[in-house]
């Protein structure tokens, strides 16, 4: 939403409140003090967080945090007008109330690439959440928020320090779980700032496989849950497995499967039939 001063939040009684804001060029804002924590993350433009004491430059892809109370205003550069995500928190929430006052102790902006990009995950997973408007979406965006929180409290000051491998491994291990993701191995490799040789080599070390062919592996995987547990359509799970589009998630799937995925879920179909009917006159 392009706006050209700021978005006023009516907290919702779960305690989140996530918006995207696309300043004008004439963009103001006055000194305001919230009762509420702020996540930004910051996706174009440029400018700096006042508050009484500072000034915090911003830049794009940065995160900053705001805590709750703090007198402050944004200002933008001129002619680079601030583009935004912004995730509000109530700091009383029971899944964070005790978080807040150590992760949200003064004003700060993240510089750490693992954790600006795990900030940018939930942002998004939690706008989505809001988006798509699905059963329990608010207690989704809860946990969602709950999480992210507690990966900045726990790991803002310490990825940083971790060995190449140490990183590779730590990435390895969340794959299962952001396997969906739209992310080419360059962008992988600058978040977590290796070099992409260096990556590649480290990954085969740590899985003893190739990226992309590790990627394909656990999202086929998924894919061929959904197929058997499920009635989702094929375009549905190439989706939700992070396939860019259906010739690109046939291609896959018959290249690992040998079959495509309308044939693969026949197949589970028949088979289960088989077994429930062998069952059956066993018993009998």
């Amino acid at each position: 939403m392009e706006v050209q001063v700021p978005i006023e939040v009516n907290m919702p009684k779960h305690g989140v409140a996530i918006l995207e804001s696309r300043h004008l060029a004439d963009f103001f804002m006055p000194w305001r003090s919230d009762p509420f924590a702020k996540v930004l993350y910051i996706l174009g433009g440029k400018g700096k967080l006042i508050t009484g004491d500072e000034e915090i430059a911003l830049k794009e892809e940065q995160v900053c945090l705001v805590p709750p109370g703090v007198r402050h205003k944004l200002e933008d550069e001129r002619g680079k007008p601030i583009w935004l995500l912004g995730l509000c928190l109530h700091p009383e929430n029971s899944a964070w109330s005790e978080v807040i006052p150590s992760l949200f102790a003064k004003p700060q902006v993240i510089v750490n690439s693992a954790m600006v990009q795990e900030s940018f995950i939930g942002l998004k997973t939690v706008l989505f959440e809001q988006s798509i408007g699905k059963p329990c979406w608010r207690e989704m965006q809860v946990a969602w928020c709950g999480m992210l929180l507690v990966k900045l409290l726990r790991e803002k000051d310490q990825v940083s320090e971790l060995k190449a491998i140490d990183q590779v491994s730590l990435y390895v291990e969340r794959m299962e779980s952001s396997f969906y993701l739209n992310e080419s191995l360059d962008e992988v490799a600058q978040r977590l700032g290796i070099g992409r040789r260096r990556f590649s080599q480290l990954f085969r070390e740590v899985t003893g496989e190739a990226w992309l062919q590790r990627l394909r592996g656990i999202r086929i995987a998924h894919a061929c849950r959904l197929l058997s547990e499920s009635g989702k359509s094929v375009k549905l799970i190439a989706f939700e497995c992070g396939f860019e589009g259906l010739p690109q998630f046939f291609r896959t799937f018959k290249q690992l499967k040998g079959v495509t995925p309308g044939q693969w879920r026949k197949s589970q179909e028949a088979s289960s039939e088989s077994w429930s009917s062998g069952s059956c006159s066993s018993m009998g």
